[in-house]
């Protein structure tokens, strides 16, 4: 009985904030199931027990780091809640920039945000948003204006759209998103939503 109200307990603990960690990969069982792991994240909400797990392909060809990157989202023991996967451009790069793990509706279910860049020097940017079982995307592309290497477009209404998500999933994907942006290039780029 002791172990059940525990169980009960844990996630309301962490109600309104989600607190994850990120553990070694022999602390994690699930993690012995995949190959090319890059990060784990383990937390606490409503669902119980959350991990997520990144692998990716080395080796892309001419010295690139990764040729795909992928993400898994288990539940308790081992059941798969969803999983992503994507793929470089014109065996480019694909590289991992940033994971955030939050509860922005505080609705006691964590929202795990993941953006990545695609090719050459970040030429793609995405946001992938996951809540609920419901996916939500921003894809970004650098083009030249002028010979301003550092303009961007993006689109949060075509695939996976954010036209139906609450207005706090829209703004902090966004932000996130404009923000990496001005990351990969040390100064606020021009940015142009489609």
């Amino acid at each position: 009985m002791k172990k059940l109200l525990i169980f009960l307990i844990i996630p309301l603990l962490n109600f309104g904030q989600i607190r994850y960690s990120k553990p070694n990969y022999s602390d994690v069982p699930l993690a012995q199931n995949h190959k090319n792991v890059l990060d784990i994240y383990t937390w606490y909400d409503v669902l119980g027990k959350n991990t997520l797990i990144f692998t990716a392909k080395e080796g892309c060809g001419d010295g690139y780091d990764y040729c795909d990157l992928r993400a898994y989202h288990y539940t308790g023991n081992g059941n798969l809640l969803w999983d992503i996967k994507d793929y470089a451009p014109n065996n480019t790069d694909i590289t991992l920039k940033k994971t955030e793990i939050t509860d922005l509706d505080e609705d006691g279910i964590a929202e795990i945000s993941i953006l990545y860049t695609l090719g050459y020097s970040g030429g793609g940017v995405k946001l992938i948003m996951h809540e609920k079982g419901k996916k939500y995307a921003i894809r970004g592309e650098r083009w030249n204006r002028r010979g301003d290497d550092c303009a961007y477009s993006y689109n949060m209404y075509g695939k996976n759209s954010f036209e139906s998500a609450k207005s706090s999933f829209k703004s902090y994907a966004r932000g996130l998103f404009l923000k990496e942006i001005s990351t990969l290039y040390g100064r606020n780029c021009d940015h142009y939503e489609d």
